[in-house]
């Protein structure tokens, strides 16, 4: 490798957690990328971090992942989230402690092992088990052309032909020929060395640690030996001025079992601390740094989806005092521990004026036209021949009238005057009578003194509408709106647009949009439910009945061993998408919060 090298960090991925179909789109990713670059270095790094929360401490570990590549290399690279940086920085060679030991500026020992021979066979993703002793896994390859790809593996293939006619020979034989098709139908033969960087701060302790890695890579079929050129080796440079390490080649197909960008922990800076992964490491989120700012949590009653929505939002206005919450809570759950989130609770009751008029939302531009029919259609069963006069009446009288009495009253056709009757008589009437309420920090909304289901939806449409154009909209930060008991809305496509739209617009404001709901299967049925499960960057799932194992299995693409976890996941405990990433997770409340939050007890 060359001296002078442009350096990108790359985005590790869940693997082993993955899918069969997920695994090969993970590697033709990585196939993609070693064919494009040509020549250059993947770099994985493991460091270790101090993490607390409460009165525990943690030793966290992280992998941070780089590619170097040949400073002529112009192009941007578009594999694995890939973004340039600044060359990693890593301790100097001091000196030598020995032939085959490096002593580092940093005080510690290393040493480098290369791997000198290969089986025929590899599990994918192997070197994953290796991450827990290795302090840096390097793959240095270069892309050779085809006509002295060609020219090698013919060369290979009249040396090995000559030895001996035994079977190993004659399969080794039959490999390289198959290579060599593969090149000329257009694969890439690639020259390729892997390295495990070892360190430590003791001699004694390095050599314990290069036994241990040698034991485990030798269980793979791999093995591994540290030459005496180290300090050359340790600058991904693979001669001395007298020796070279031997060249190994592989088609690029070939190299998919050498992936080792694996990363099976959440440790997202600044995140909010929700638990552990299945491997015991704090697993801390932060939904701001996802693709977007949907976020689902799906589990059957008693699986602890509640208590983690609370969890994550007492935790996140821990981190973020000035953080502002907005809760639709139809069961009038949370407002029992709105206190716990710095929210105020706000219950509604059957006969309250709430003043959300839906003319007067039109007329302030917090709805439009469209919306308020869809609205008034969806709960005032308007037939589809009359929503297009209804649409014309808006439009017409929308800015002109007082609001929805007024409007209700001069309507000109009869039967869509008969259908909204409902709208301006009690209960329905006293939620737009009165003046809205005033909303000047977080705030919850429990909906549980309304009896109706239908009242819930109209009520819950209106304030959703309403508290993000006058609350969230203008927040200067980060702000959350969450709907608990979603499912409640499914039937009803029109409200469950609306929260579509709101979560669509609310992301150039940095709002959160958590959906907590209890059965998958129920979003599914509707192309807009369908579409929020889809497109939410961030979702955890929790146990499940077998339909709704079955709706998530194919929603998230899940392997069945996943499927059939959710099926029997034990109170808290899940999987968690959040963008490349997808872990299982024990939700960890401490005694204080279970006490506070828990349902069960109250």
């Amino acid at each position: 490798m060359g001296h002078v090298l442009r350096w990108f960090k790359l985005e590790g991925t869940s693997f082993t957690i993955l899918s069969d179909v997920e695994r090969d789109f993970v590697l033709k990713e990585w196939e993609s990328l070693i064919s494009a670059v040509k020549s250059g270095v993947v770099l994985a790094r493991r460091r270790v971090e101090e993490f607390s929360y409460g009165n525990h401490d943690f030793l966290v570990g992280f992998t941070d992942f780089y590619l170097g590549v040949s400073n002529h290399l112009r192009t941007s690279v578009p594999y694995f989230g890939a973004t340039e940086v600044e060359p990693p920085p890593r301790p100097s060679v001091r000196g030598l402690a020995g032939v085959r030991t490096l002593y580092l500026s940093d005080g510690s020992y290393a040493r480098v092992l290369i791997a000198y021979r290969y089986p025929s066979t590899l599990p994918e993703s192997f070197l994953y088990s290796l991450f827990g002793d290795a302090w840096e896994i390097a793959l240095i390859f270069k892309s050779l052309p085809k006509p002295r790809a060609l020219s090698l593996v013919e060369s290979a293939v009249k040396r090995k032909s000559v030895v001996t006619n035994s079977v190993e020979v004659i399969h080794v034989v039959e490999a390289l020929k198959e290579l060599g098709e593969r090149v000329l139908r257009g694969s890439d033969l690639i020259e390729f060395y892997l390295l495990v960087i070892i360190k430590a701060h003791e001699p004694r302790v390095l050599n314990e640690v290069e036994e241990r890695v040698k034991t485990v890579l030798k269980g793979f079929g791999v093995e591994v030996e540290a030459p005496p050129i180290q300090r050359e080796l340790y600058e991904f440079r693979l001669c001395s001025v007298l020796v070279c390490v031997e060249r190994t080649y592989s088609d690029v197909t070939s190299l998919k079992p050498l992936f080792f960008l694996v990363d099976e922990e959440m440790h997202d800076t600044g995140g909010v601390f929700l638990g552990f992964s299945g491997s015991g490491s704090p697993v801390m989120l932060d939904l701001w740094s996802k693709p977007n700012l949907n976020f689902v949590i799906l589990g059957v009653t008693g699986s602890g989806k509640s208590m983690s929505a609370k969890l994550y939002l007492k935790r996140l206005r821990e981190r973020v005092r000035e953080v502002t919450y907005v809760g639709v809570d139809p069961e009038s759950e949370y407002t029992k521990v709105a206190r716990y989130v710095g929210a105020a609770p706000v219950e509604v009751s059957e006969g309250q004026e709430l003043g959300l008029d839906p003319i007067r939302l039109l007329q302030r531009n917090y709805l439009d036209i469209s919306q308020v029919s869809d609205v008034l259609s969806e709960i005032y069963a308007i037939p589809r021949k009359l929503q297009g006069v209804l649409r014309k009446e808006l439009f017409v009288k929308g800015d002109v009238v007082s609001g929805i009495e007024e409007f209700v009253s001069t309507l000109r056709d009869p039967a869509l005057r008969k259908l909204l009757e409902g709208a301006v008589a009690p209960p329905d009437v006293n939620v737009f009578r009165g003046v809205p309420p005033k909303l000047s920090g977080s705030v919850v909304f429990g909906l549980r003194g309304l009896r109706s289901k239908r009242l819930k939806i109209l009520a819950s449409s209106l304030i959703s509408t309403y508290a993000y154009n006058t609350l969230l909209v203008k927040t200067h930060g980060r702000s959350v709106f969450f709907v608990d008991e979603a499912w409640l809305f499914m039937e009803t496509p029109s409200i469950v647009g609306l929260f579509e739209n709101l979560a669509r617009r609310g992301r150039k404001h940095g709002v959160v949009f958590m959906y907590v709901t209890q059965r998958a299967e129920d979003l599914v049925r509707s192309p807009q439910g369908r579409t929020i499960l889809e497109q939410s960057a961030t979702v955890l799932l929790m146990r499940q009945e077998p339909e709704g194992r079955d709706a998530c299995k194919k929603i998230y693409k899940l392997s069945e061993a996943e499927a059939d976890y959710l099926t029997q996941a034990p109170v808290g405990s899940g999987i968690l998408k959040a963008g490349r990433k997808r872990i299982t997770i024990q939700i960890t409340p401490t005694p204080e919060e279970l006490e506070a939050f828990s349902t069960s007890t109250r």
